[in-house]
């Protein structure tokens, strides 16, 4: 026998001379393993960044995880497209682990985006986009009964929820009118991006001191186009209530209860009308039952602002006042002490700012928004149709609508000191923002270009509104527009650059 094949007789059974050593192949396995590791941590990675890079909100970065997880299963795991494709009951949802597994995704992302609306600012974005949620959960919870494919239904979930945000976001209206100098301004701002998410805008700018102290312009909208003003109803509220004291109607130390017998026993009763119109009574923003309401109607679209006197009466009665001393915004708060100066002139709300207010100052353009709507409906930020604000026991805190030539008025009034209820204009308490003071409703800011700017702000759901009174230079700012943006951003703009 000769050597090599004593060799190959003494070589194991399951190895024959041309195969390679088995360590051989463990390596390549391992390499294989590290390399899917790496390339789904580098993807991993890229989702938040590429989310942050862009600027996506919930929505985009869901798409481009949906895309990346496709990605990766078919580049990296070599997984053919079609086995992405293929029924979910014939893979990883045939057992009861499964299925769960998948109704708690499609859960989830909804919740989730419920999540993302709320947090962050006072309001958060619920009332604005959280149609987004209920309508992903509708396309998810559809897509998923028909086709039965988890990452398909959630892409094209995502898919469809971006091409609906897209299709109704709004834009900027095309025709103009009024003052070149006006729009000259607007221009300016449009081209700082200051009037993205617009569509119908008008501006008044007052100066008192100018050869024209009143300019009037508009972007899809004019000085007659009426809308809703939301909470800078409070800051005229504010007037008639310092009026009512001047008056000696109310007093500002007294108990609300004393005008609101209804309130006597409770201790939202024992709030005096300071209190209230400071935002330092302790009271929530709303009533346990509007924000119940609102839960359900703001992602439709729908007015919750319905509460009539016994309902807000209740609402009210409940408030134990934890916070009572800090400043809080309280919409509820305004609204009872809009309520308790009326009763106490012994006149309804309406024919209280109507008479004390709006007729004074030849506001023929200005009304409280009950029992039925004055404005078409406007839209919110993310472009939904929402209904008109029509008001009841809460008008006081938002219900006013109005025009720029309106408020043009008021402002005017307001620089040269002839308005009702001046003395609403003084600061008197200290907010939660280090340089600003409020007085009745009204908040005093001082700027770092030196302005002292008194001012107040208002979002229905709808529309938004700013007024912006710079009274030692005698200029004043009004913006009014019909989405639910945040209109003090453009107003303030407007105003600084008048400085």
């Amino acid at each position: 026998m000769s050597p090599t094949q004593t060799h190959v007789l003494d070589a194991p059974a399951h190895v024959t001379p041309d195969q390679p050593p088995a360590s051989s192949g463990q390596s390549s396995g391992r390499r294989h393993r590290i390399r899917q590791v790496v390339t789904g941590a580098a993807l991993i990675s890229a989702w938040p960044l590429s989310v942050v890079l862009l600027g996506l909100g919930f929505v985009g970065a869901l798409l481009v995880g949906a895309t990346l997880l496709a990605a990766f299963q078919v580049l990296v795991l070599r997984q053919p497209l079609r086995s992405l494709l293929a029924r979910d009951t014939a893979g990883f949802a045939r057992g009861w682990l499964g299925k769960v597994s998948v109704a708690v995704i499609l859960i989830t992302i909804p919740v989730a985006m419920v999540g993302s609306s709320v947090a962050g600012s006072r309001y958060g974005r619920y009332a604005d986009d959280s149609w987004k949620a209920l309508l992903m959960l509708a396309l998810l919870v559809g897509t998923y009964l028909i086709w039965r494919r988890l990452l398909l239904t959630v892409f094209l979930a995502t898919v469809t929820v971006a091409v609906a945000s897209w299709v109704m976001s709004p834009n900027l209206a095309t025709d103009t009118n009024g003052d070149a100098s006006v729009l000259a301004h607007l221009h300016q701002q449009n081209g700082w991006g200051n009037v993205t998410r617009y569509q119908d805008v008008a501006v008044a700018e007052v100066d008192l001191d100018a050869p024209q102290p009143v300019q009037l312009a508009g972007i899809g909208a004019d000085d007659t186009t009426v809308m809703e003003v939301g909470s800078m109803t409070k800051a005229m509220t504010g007037l008639v209530i310092a009026d009512a004291v001047s008056r000696g109607e109310i007093r500002m130390d007294a108990p609300v209860a004393t005008y609101l017998p209804q309130l006597d026993g409770s201790p939202a009763g024992t709030a005096t009308i300071h209190e209230l119109v400071t935002h330092t009574s302790g009271y929530s923003e709303f009533g346990d039952a509007t924000v119940r309401r609102a839960a359900w109607k703001a992602p439709l679209g729908q007015n919750f602002f319905t509460a009539d006197d016994a309902q807000m009466t209740a609402e009210t009665r409940k408030e134990s006042l934890n916070g009572r001393g800090r400043f809080a915004y309280s919409t509820l708060g305004s609204a009872t002490a809009g309520q308790a100066v009326a009763a106490a002139a012994h006149m309804s709300y309406p024919d209280l700012m109507r008479t004390r207010l709006f007729e004074p100052l030849g506001m023929s353009h200005t009304a409280i928004q009950v029992d039925r709507a004055l404005v078409a409906g406007g839209r919110s930020q993310s472009g939904l149709p929402v209904q008109p604000w029509v008001m009841d026991a809460y008008a006081p805190g938002a219900a006013a609508v109005s025009t720029t030539g309106d408020l043009a008025k008021l402002a005017t009034a307001l620089l040269d000191g002839t308005a009702p209820g001046m003395a609403a204009l003084e600061p008197t308490t200290a907010t939660d923002v280090g340089n600003t003071r409020i007085g009745g409703f009204w908040k005093i800011t001082t700027w770092q270009t030196g302005q002292t700017i008194t001012h107040h702000a208002g979002q229905t759901g709808g529309y938004a509104s700013y007024l912006g009174l710079d009274r030692a230079g005698h200029k004043a700012v009004i913006v009014l527009s019909d989405i639910a943006n945040d209109a003090s951003d453009l107003g303030s703009q407007l105003l600084a650059n008048r400085g």
